[in-house]
């Protein structure tokens, strides 16, 4: 229920309760001490009035000698108006006493102190009374004052302050109200026109961005921070739709070959054995290059995605590399390249061996494709510290160096090496992304004398080294493959 209530409402629905809450204590606080000071200051005149009576008692006591006679003659001094005034003697009888409405009975049989002034409060049916009973003594025994006071004005005045502190407390609510909600909408008023913003944004207006707000505080940074996530989205789909366009027109030239061959075999009702031959080994061959083209989208398309997992173990790197040299020997001999390799043995990694062959051999498949006849490529697997590294270098025309980043994006070709025959420039942006799955690295660089060489790099499996291994382990192994 809270979710569907705005944040300014429920900002402002906090601050008038803890207000109303604050001035509900601080009230309640000002009322009780206002009871205790004025209580304190009524006590206080009610003392003063009996401190005077017993004194007018013991100057009459010591002119007349009785109790009697000198509570008779101050009889008509404590006759004061709203103030009820009374003697008593050790037996609780009255000498001399104005009521003036208080319930004597209650006062009377009201258990007085001997020790020192005792106050009471008594309620009757009017008034509330504040009765003080104060023990004196003279030399024919102990008598007692009585002093008493109704209660009216202290109850007026706690009465009065209960109407100003609520009247006030109101208002400072209301005003806190007020207030708090146009602070909050103020506050908000940038987030607001942000969401009004974001709204209006769609796939027709991809470069619209929120307005920021000057300065660093936190409503700047959120519209940095939504213009910064627009800006990798913006990045995203144009990478999304740069990718669909390729695709489509890598995938339109083998279809297009394809239905050509199809259309022209087919064109004549008759044609020779050869000539359908070579129409399927054209198909053939088409049909492989789309295959292979699919194959590569689609790990694309998953690591975009990141749903490749990868199981790794194992694997002996050297070994690995040593194959797919091997495998490529073929192609580089068709071709007449010369392809060696220096390989350290044993070199153990942990990784995924059908990713990391993928890698390698799209790596000398690169350097196979763009190296001209009689020319080499060279195969280096060796060892540094805890990581190790797998080079290939290769004797073409070598790469620019503000192109060298540029290879690593997907459907990139150099013009100059684009021909019929080249890839559909896949294959070193797998590269990459399986070097960085299995937190290693790819770059390219220049080969000494020309060229260029392409280093993948990834950390060593640490093991014990067997027993009995030769004088020669660790060191490279050079092979002469093809050429």
């Amino acid at each position: 229920m809270m979710n569907r209530v705005s944040i300014r409402l429920r900002l402002t629905v906090w601050v008038v309760g803890l207000m109303t809450a604050a001035l509900t204590a601080f009230g309640a606080g000002v009322l009780w001490l206002h009871a205790r000071w004025s209580r304190a200051e009524f006590d206080s005149g009610l003392g003063d009035v009996a401190a005077t009576a017993a004194r007018m008692i013991d100057e009459e006591f010591a002119e007349h000698g009785t109790l009697t006679r000198a509570a008779a003659e101050v009889r008509e001094s404590l006759d004061i108006p709203g103030l009820a005034t009374a003697v008593l003697d050790a037996q609780g009888h009255s000498l001399i006493a104005h009521w003036h409405g208080l319930d004597y009975q209650r006062v009377t049989g009201t258990e007085r102190l001997s020790s020192g002034p005792t106050f009471r409060t008594i309620a009757v049916a009017g008034p509330t009374w504040r009765v003080l009973l104060q023990p004196e003594t003279t030399p024919t025994g102990p008598y007692t004052l009585v002093v008493a006071r109704p209660m009216n004005e202290i109850d007026r005045e706690q009465s009065v302050l209960m109407r100003v502190l609520l009247l006030a407390g109101t208002a400072v609510v209301l005003i806190a109200g007020s207030l708090s909600w146009w602070v909050a909408s103020s506050a908000l008023r940038p987030i607001t026109m942000m969401a009004n913003e974001a709204e209006l944004i769609t796939a027709d207006t991809p470069d619209w961005r929120l307005h920021e707000a000057a300065g660093s505080d936190e409503v700047g940074r959120l519209a940095r921070a939504f213009n910064a996530l627009l800006a990798r989205l913006a990045r995203s789909a144009e990478t999304q739709r740069d990718f669909m366009a390729d695709a489509s027109h890598e995938l339109r030239t083998p279809v297009s070959v394809i239905k050509n061959a199809a259309d022209v075999t087919l064109d004549r009702r008759t044609r020779d054995e050869d000539e359908y031959r070579e129409a399927l080994t054209i198909i053939k061959e088409q049909s492989r290059r789309l295959t292979r083209l699919v194959e590569d989208m689609f790990v694309l398309a998953r690591a975009d995605a990141d749903g490749q997992r990868i199981a790794l173990r194992p694997i002996d790197l050297s070994a690995l590399v040593t194959d797919c040299s091997r495998a490529a020997a073929i192609i580089a001999a068709s071709k007449q390249i010369h392809l060696s390799a220096q390989i350290a043995p044993t070199q153990m990694v942990s990784g995924n061996d059908d990713l990391l062959r993928r890698l390698v051999m799209n790596l000398l498949d690169n350097a196979l494709q763009y190296t001209p006849a009689r020319g080499s490529v060279e195969v280096t697997v060796a060892r540094t510290a805890s990581r190790v590294t797998v080079a290939v270098a290769d004797t073409g025309s070598g790469i620019p160096l503000h192109e060298r980043e540029r290879i690593f994006e997907r459907f990139v070709r150099l013009d100059a090496a684009r021909t019929e025959s080249a890839g559909a420039g896949l294959g070193l942006p797998i590269a990459r992304w399986i070097a960085h799955r299995h937190g290693g690295t790819l770059v390219v660089g220049e080969r000494d004398g020309g060229g260029s060489v392409f280093t993948f790099e990834m950390t060593a499996r640490m093991q014990d080294a067997p027993a009995g291994r030769s004088s020669r382990e660790g060191q490279p192994d050079r092979t002469q493959l093809a050429g």
